[in-house]
């Protein structure tokens, strides 16, 4: 979206970290592992080098995104300004049964980040080690989940790999798990899977839904654990999806 002339080359480095965390390769003695193992990656360019970009070219890309097969959207970006053609193209790719994944932001404040607080969207908060809120962390009523965004290991362009930290570190480990979950039930629509992810959080703070963390932070197993609860068997699934559910439910093969 950023120039329709070139490919999506990423000259930042947030975008190819972010998609690192989803699905960096694995089995290969090298780097860091991703959270899925099969999970494609459509890389869609809406920020220039320098970081930044419009809110017309955010719109742009998950119009192009969704008229081009993605299933799960992760957006590691946001400001505070509410737009209705944002909104609108939100609203086409919920409609589509898109599922909708956005960081909340890193300036510590409560103030709604935008697509995160939107109600078709999952806002993601990040956590630290100590199982807090990252101080960076912004917070509010929006926020649905939260994950791991303090100093976070994964792919570099150059070859390389960095750790970063932000809640843009956060947000790809909910789209994930996201994609885990589908693969483990593909008859879930969205607002099913959003719906399981906040149900299977792990709640942190104060009892319930809160400001911090939302329903809490997210927790693989028990998301897999409930979506193959819902009329699937680990058998019905092709080898190599059926091999990473038993990696990470701790089926015996």
């Amino acid at each position: 979206m950023v120039d329709p002339s070139r490919p999506p080359e990423d000259d930042v480095g947030h975008g190819t970290h972010v998609a690192g965390i989803i699905a960096a390769e694995v089995n290969n003695n090298e780097g860091v592992a991703g959270m899925t193992w099969y999970t494609k990656i459509m890389p869609v360019k809406v920020l220039d080098s320098s970081g930044s970009g419009s809110t017309y070219s955010v719109s742009q890309g998950i119009i192009w995104a969704v008229d081009h097969g993605a299933h799960i959207i992760n957006m590691s970006l946001g400001n505070y300004a509410q737009a209705s053609f944002l909104h609108d193209a939100l609203k086409y790719a919920h409609d589509r049964g898109v599922i909708l994944i956005a960081a909340s932001g890193n300036d510590n404040t409560d103030r709604p980040g935008y697509p995160a607080a939107y109600p078709e969207v999952l806002g993601v908060a990040a956590t630290d080690p100590n199982g807090v809120r990252a101080e960076y962390s912004n917070y509010g009523d929006y926020i649905d989940v939260a994950a791991p965004g303090t100093s976070i290991p994964s792919t570099y362009p150059g070859s390389r790999y960095a750790a970063l930290s932000g809640t843009s570190m956060a947000c790809p480990h909910v789209a994930a798990l996201a994609s885990l979950v589908k693969a483990a039930n593909p008859n879930l629509g969205n607002d099913e899977v959003l719906d399981l992810l906040r149900k299977t959080a792990k709640d942190l703070g104060p009892a319930g839904k809160d400001n911090n963390f939302g329903y809490g932070e997210i927790d693989v197993r028990a998301a897999l654990n409930s979506a193959m609860g819902r009329g699937n068997s680990i058998q019905t699934f092709p080898q190599r999806i059926r091999l990473e559910l038993q990696r990470l439910l701790g089926f015996s093969r």
